[in-house]
C-alpha cells in the first residue's frame, strides 16, 4: 500500500495525476497521508459513514436502531470544502444530478490542482452518500490529466462506480481492534462477535444477563469498529470479530454463550432452533447430549438451505459434545458429506475413519461408502461450449428457451436450480452446471443464477478442478453484466481467458475475450483489441455470436455507429438463422436499433423495433419488454413515442438493471430535451463507470446554465 501510494504521489509532484484503490484499508492505513510526506501538496479529506463527534452520541436508545439520514453530497461537500470557503461564481447547481454536480467538482479541484497539487483522500468510499460517491467517482474521471492524485479506501476494489475506474488497485486487510477501549466496552465487543445475528434482541438480552449495557458499545461505534444496523450492529469486518473472540480465554467465551442461552430462552419459541444450538454448544464445559442433539438439528437444517459451510461446523462440533458413539458417528458421517460437496478431501477422509470405527451400524457404513465412491469421480475435460446452445443437451430448458418458450422453461428450470445449489458439480457434468445458471438468467433469475455459479466455483476451486472454471466464469460475467456489476464481471472473463488459454479450450476462450470486450468497452477502457476478437470469431457457429455482439457494442461506445450498425445486425440475423426465438438470450436489438438511429437509417431501424416488440411478447424478461418499448419509442412519431418510452420507464422500475434504464432515459431525454431526465440518466451511468455513456449525456447538456453556485455546497 505505501510503496503504491508513495508512487503516486511522485507522479503528483511531476504534475501528472492519478488514483489508488485501497481495499479494506483502515483509517489508520492512510491517516499518515500528511504532514511531511506531502509538503508542499494540496490535501483534501473526506470519508463515507457518520462522523465520529456524532457516531460518538449513539447511546444505547433505539437511535442504535436506526439508520441516520446522511445529507445528499454530504461526502463531497467534505472533500471540496476547503477550496470553496469564499469562492463565489462558480457553477455547481445542486438540484442536478450527481453527474453534473461530480463533472463540476472535478473542474474545481483540477484548477486548484494547476495552482498546487492536490492529494485527494477518501476514506471507506463505500460508506458515502449515493450522491457523493457517483460524484467523486466524476471528479476522479474529470481530474485524469490533471496534477490530483486520489486515495480512496472500500471494502472491496470491484465496487462500482469506484472499480471501473482504472485506478490501481491494493487489496488490504484490516487490522483488530484497538486495545485502548474502555474494559467494558472490549467485553461488549465480544458479546456481539459470539452473536449469531447481532439483533438488538439476542445481544442487548446476553449484555444484561452480563451486567453490560448496550451503551457499551457506543465507543466502538465511535472508532468504526462496528456500526449500527436497522436492527442491532455488526462489525465493519469480519476478521476483526474473529480476533476479538479467538482472544478471548474458554472461560469468557463459556459465560457469553451462557448468557445468550438465557437471553434466548426469554424469546419466543420460534427463535430458538439454530441460533440457540450455536449458544448451547459454545456454554457447554465437557459433553453435551442436549446441546449435540440440537447442533446435529442445526446442521441439518443448514445443509438443506445449502449453507455448507455451516452445516459442515456444526456435524463437527455435534460430533465432539455428543457422549454417545453411535450418535457421534452419525454426525462425523453428515460432515464427511458435507466436506465432499466443499472440497474438503482432508477432512472427508478424518470422518469417514473416525466414524467407521466408532459403528457397526450397516447402513451407515453404506452410505460412508457411497461418500467415499462419490469422491473419486472421473474428471474429463470438455473444450467446446457450442453444445450450450444446442437443444437437447443437458437440459431441454435451454431448448424450451432457444424455441421462445420461456414460461416452460422457467417452469422446468425452478427445481433444476434449486436443486443444483445441493449437488456436486463434478457429478453433474462440466457444461451442466453453466447452462443451467444460463437457463436461470435467461428466463429472469438472475440471482438463483449467480447463487449456482458461486456455490460451484468455489466448490470446484478447492477441488482444484480447474478445467471446468472457465465455462463456468464466462457466465458467471454474464450475469455479474447483467446485474451491474461491471467491475468484477470484467475479472470473471478476464480469468476465464486466462484459464482457458491454458488449458487449450479455445472456444470458451474466444467468448471470454469477447466479455471482456464488450464490458470493459462499456467502462471506457477497452482491455481487449475489436479486431483480433473479431478475427477469433470467424469459422465458427452459435458461440462466435458473443464475440460478434461484443464487437458490435464496442464500436457503439465508440461512436462508430455505421460500423457497429454493420455488425450488430449481422448478429440479429445469425440468431435468426440458428432459430434463437428468445431475445433474452443475447439481447442485441437495443444495441441495433441505437445504431441504426444514430447512423440515420430510420426505416430499417423502424423494421427492427417491430420485430422487437413481437418477439418481447414471447420473454419473460421485463427488461427485454422494455428495451422493446424504448426502440418503438426512439423511431416513432414525437406523441407516439413519448408514450413508448413512458411504458419503458415504468417496466424499468420493476427490475434491477440500471444500464438499460439509462438508455432509455438518454433516448427519451434526446426528444424532449428534458435536463432532468438526461441528469438521471447520467447519474445511472456514472454509478455503473458507464463512462463512455456518461459522456453522451454530458454532450446533451453541454451550454446549458446553472441556478446554484457552488457556494451553496458549504453552506449545506
Amino acid at each position: 500500500m505505501r510503496q503504491s501510494v508513495q508512487t503516486l504521489l511522485e507522479h503528483v509532484r511531476r504534475g501528472l495525476g492519478g488514483a489508488v484503490l485501497l481495499g479494506g484499508a483502515a483509517p489508520a492505513d492512510f491517516a499518515g497521508i500528511a504532514g511531511p510526506v506531502v509538503d508542499g501538496l494540496c490535501v483534501l479529506r473526506a470519508g463515507g459513514g457518520l462522523p465520529a463527534t456524532q457516531a460518538a452520541q449513539i447511546t444505547e436508545t433505539a437511535q442504535l436502531a436506526d439508520t441516520v439520514p446522511v445529507a445528499a453530497f454530504s461526502g463531497l461537500a467534505d472533500l471540496v470544502r476547503p477550496l470553496i470557503d469564499g469562492e463565489s461564481g462558480l457553477d455547481l447547481d445542486l438540484d442536478r444530478g450527481a453527474g453534473r454536480v461530480g463533472r463540476a467538482a472535478g473542474e474545481l479541484i483540477a484548477r486548484a490542482a494547476a495552482v498546487q497539487p492536490v492529494v485527494a483522500v477518501v476514506g471507506d468510499a463505500h460508506l458515502l452518500d449515493k450522491p457523493s460517491a457517483i460524484a467523486i467517482a466524476v471528479a476522479v474521471r474529470a481530474t485524469r490529466r490533471a496534477p490530483v492524485a486520489w486515495v480512496l479506501t472500500v471494502d472491496d476494489v470491484r465496487r462500482a462506480p469506484f472499480g471501473a475506474l482504472g485506478a490501481v488497485a491494493v487489496q488490504l486487510q484490516r487490522p483488530v481492534a484497538a486495545g485502548d477501549l474502555p474494559k467494558a466496552t472490549t467485553r461488549a465487543l465480544l458479546v456481539l462477535a459470539a452473536s449469531a445475528t447481532g439483533h438488538i434482541d439476542e445481544v442487548g438480552g446476553a449484555l444484561d444477563h452480563l451486567g453490560l449495557r448496550v451503551g457499551d458499545l457506543a465507543p466502538a461505534v465511535a472508532e468504526g469498529v462496528i456500526e449500527a444496523t436497522t436492527s442491532g450492529w455488526r462489525f465493519r469486518d469480519l476478521g476483526v470479530a474473529t480476533s476479538i473472540y479467538a482472544t478471548a480465554t474458554p472461560t469468557e467465551r463459556q459465560e457469553t454463550h451462557a448468557a445468550f442461552v438465557d437471553a434466548i430462552n426469554e424469546l419466543r419459541e420460534a427463535e430458538k432452533g439454530e441460533i440457540l444450538a450455536r449458544h448451547l454448544a459454545g456454554a457447554a464445559v465437557g459433553p453435551d447430549g442436549a446441546a449435540a442433539e440440537a447442533l446435529g438439528r442445526a446442521a441439518d437444517g443448514a445443509r438443506l438451505r445449502g449453507a455448507l459451510e455451516a452445516s459442515r461446523s456444526s456435524y463437527g462440533r455435534a460430533a465432539s459434545l455428543s457422549p454417545d458413539p453411535g450418535a457421534r458417528a452419525r454426525w462425523l458421517t453428515g460432515a464427511a458429506d458435507t466436506a465432499r460437496l466443499l472440497g474438503d478431501l482432508g477432512g472427508l477422509g478424518r470422518a469417514i475413519r473416525e466414524a467407521r470405527v466408532l459403528t457397526d451400524d450397516a447402513t451407515l457404513h453404506n452410505r460412508l461408502d457411497r461418500i467415499a465412491t462419490r469422491t473419486s469421480v472421473l474428471r474429463t475435460p470438455q473444450t467446446k461450449i457450442k453444445t450450450l446452445l444446442e437443444s437437447g443437451s443437458h437440459t431441454t430448458a435451454i431448448g424450451l428457451i432457444l424455441a421462445g418458450r420461456a414460461i416452460d422453461a422457467e417452469a422446468m428450470l425452478a427445481p433444476v436450480v434449486s436443486s443444483a445449489l445441493m449437488s456436486d458439480p463434478l457429478d453433474m457434468g462440466p457444461l451442466t452446471v453453466p447452462a443451467i445458471a444460463a437457463g436461470a438468467m435467461w428466463t429472469c433469475d438472475v440471482r438463483g443464477a449467480a447463487a449456482v455459479l458461486d456455490r460451484s466455483i468455489a466448490l470446484l476451486r478447492a477441488y482444484g478442478a480447474a478445467e471446468h472454471l472457465p465455462a463456468l466464469l464466462v457466465v458467471r460475467a454474464e450475469v455479474g453484466f447483467r446485474s451491474g456489476r461491471w467491475p468484477a464481471a470484467r475479472d470473471d472473463a478476464m480469468e476465464a481467458a486466462g484459464l482457458a488459454s491454458r488449458l487449450g479450450q479455445q472456444p470458451v476462450r474466444a467468448v471470454a475475450r469477447g466479455l471482456v470486450l464488450r464490458v470493459s468497452s462499456l467502462m471506457g477502457a477497452p482491455t481487449e483489441d475489436a479486431a483480433l476478437v473479431e478475427a477469433e470469431s470467424t469459422g465458427s457457429e452459435a458461440y462466435a455470436l458473443w464475440l460478434r455482439h461484443a464487437v458490435g457494442v464496442a464500436l457503439l461506445a465508440e461512436r462508430k455507429w455505421d460500423a457497429a450498425a454493420t455488425v450488430l445486425g449481422e448478429v440479429a440475423m445469425a440468431l435468426e438463422r440458428l432459430g434463437v426465438q428468445d431475445p433474452s438470450v443475447l439481447p442485441v436489438t437495443g444495441d441495433l436499433v441505437e445504431a441504426l438511429v444514430r447512423s440515420g437509417d430510420s426505416a430499417k431501424a423502424r423494421d427492427v423495433a417491430e420485430a422487437a416488440k413481437d418477439a418481447a411478447a414471447m420473454t419473460m424478461s421485463i427488461v427485454v419488454r422494455a428495451v422493446a418499448e424504448r426502440c418503438l419509442g426512439q423511431v416513432g412519431k414525437a406523441a407516439k413515442a413519448k408514450q413508448h418510452f413512458e411504458k419503458a420507464l415504468r417496466l424499468h422500475a420493476e427490475t434491477d438493471d440500471r444500464y438499460e434504464e439509462a438508455r432509455t432515459l438518454l433516448a427519451f431525454g434526446r426528444l424532449d430535451g428534458d435536463r432532468a431526465r438526461l441528469e438521471a440518466a447520467g447519474d445511472r451511468f456514472a454509478a455503473l463507470g458507464a463512462w463512455p455513456w456518461l459522456a453522451q449525456v454530458e454532450d446533451e447538456l453541454a451550454g446549458k446554465r446553472s441556478r446554484k453556485k457552488l457556494g451553496a455546497l458549504s453552506a449545506k
